[in-house]
């Protein structure tokens, strides 16, 4: 279904795909016979000259319907690894793959492993915590809200996961957080009954929520106060202009 549409794609766009997964709730475990696909691509324009062209080669592709899609080019993607993005991070490790040419996965994989700032991911993991945590506070806990709850729930165990793990959290980003238990047994089952509650169509508590992101608020700044040891990453630019002249057949 997704595939040949992959294919529809390349054919209205010029674009060869090379790399396409899920990353929404159905490759986190909270979906709903109503959730979206949440697909994202990475291409590379079939004709080499629009690379050599005074008009830039078109970097992004955003299509609404019938599937929530996005995609990269392969220039501005090799751009944001570079700048260790947390969103390449979690295309590029989703357990669900629609495309994956040449085995594109194992080699992106590996440079995000390599090259990421832990650091940087921390700090997006914190950000996206607080604001969403910000959107709930003192207002009316809805199902919209609850989802906002999820997102911040993930967002501080991935934070917590960079920082008891020290690399990128690859095996967290998908889980139900069962590797990091341990450390904070309370956060990951409250994780898992909100999950469960999305599922089933449920809203957990007001008071439940406000437990919850009390002490999430609590506890941030005793991460941001670990993150010292965090590795800021490395460049890897020869690397990766290897790997587009490869792509490019250059």
């Amino acid at each position: 279904m997704i595939e040949s549409w992959l294919r529809e794609l390349e054919e209205a766009y010029g674009i060869e795909i090379l790399f396409a997964s899920e990353t929404g709730s159905r490759a986190w475990g909270g979906a709903t016979n109503h959730s979206d696909y949440d697909v994202r691509f990475i291409y590379k324009h079939r004709d080499v000259k629009s690379y050599l062209s005074l008009r830039k080669a078109q970097e992004t592709i955003d299509i609404p319907a019938p599937y929530d899609a996005q995609g990269w080019d392969l220039y501005k993607a090799f751009h944001l690894l570079q700048k260790s993005n947390p969103g390449l991070c979690e295309w590029a490790f989703s357990p669900i793959l629609y495309r994956d040419r040449q085995h594109f996965s194992i080699r992106l994989r590996r440079y995000i492993r390599e090259s990421y700032s832990l650091l940087s991911l921390l700090h997006h993991y914190i950000y996206l915590m607080t604001r969403n945590l910000k959107d709930i506070h003192d207002k009316a806990f809805t199902e919209k809200k609850q989802k906002q709850l999820i997102q911040a729930v993930r967002a501080f165990l991935l934070s917590k996961a960079i920082i008891v793990e020290q690399k990128v959290p690859e095996d967290a980003l998908y889980s139900s957080f069962d590797a990091i238990s341990s450390k904070d047994s309370l956060t990951v089952s409250f994780y898992q009954k909100l999950l469960r509650a999305k599922m089933r169509g449920e809203i957990i508590s007001a008071a439940d929520a406000e437990e919850i992101t009390v002490r999430m608020e609590q506890e941030k700044q005793l991460l941001l106060e670990h993150s010292h040891s965090l590795s800021k990453g490395k460049s890897i630019e020869n690397e990766l202009n290897q790997w587009i002249w490869e792509l490019l057949c250059l």
